[in-house]
């Protein structure tokens, strides 16, 4: 009975490994299902056409958490919305869009791509100290976004990727 039942818990390592495997090659993709980043709405006023929130992003150093932080404001208002402000939902709402489009949002995230165009860091870069931790190894740095919504909405209206508004679904 030991035998079998050691027998079970080794199989269950084996193939509870080769899951992880699986989902860390998977997560390397533009869309990460376990995006790591936070958005808060701050209550100021932005641009007209436009979104003004804070996005906490991680990476090694400073540069990184910023790049990566105008990346992930626009990850969030594509799928996931902004809560409390006038995108709380996600601008596509397809469920598996992520996966249906993934060639144009692969071209459209990849370093240097068009989604830099929709997005500027607006606090200047200077960075308030209580937003700045460190979480281990990694540095953990909070800035305030402004992300172009009206444009970005037309850039996946173009692409087919959202109905214009006004169509119906």
């Amino acid at each position: 009975m030991k035998y079998i039942v050691l027998l079970l818990s080794f199989s269950l390592v084996v193939n509870f490994s080769f899951a992880q495997k699986i989902a860390k090659t998977k997560s390397s993709d533009f869309f990460d299902a376990n995006i790591e980043s936070e958005v808060i709405t701050i209550n100021k006023v932005a641009v007209q056409g436009s979104i003004l929130f804070k996005v906490f992003s991680y990476g090694k150093n400073e540069q990184e958490c910023l790049d990566k932080a105008k990346m992930d404001a626009i990850k969030a208002v594509i799928f996931r919305g902004i809560p409390g402000s006038e995108s709380e939902s996600g601008l596509v709402t397809e469920s598996g869009a992520d996966e249906k489009y993934r060639d144009y949002f692969t071209i459209f995230f990849k370093k240097g791509g068009k989604y830099a165009n929709y997005v500027s860091i607006s606090n200047d870069g200077s960075i308030n100290s209580n937003d700045r931790l460190r979480v281990g190894n990694r540095l953990k740095i909070g800035v305030v976004v402004l992300v172009k919504l009206d444009a970005l909405r037309k850039e996946l209206e173009s692409a087919h990727i959202i109905n214009k508004l006004g169509e119906g679904l």
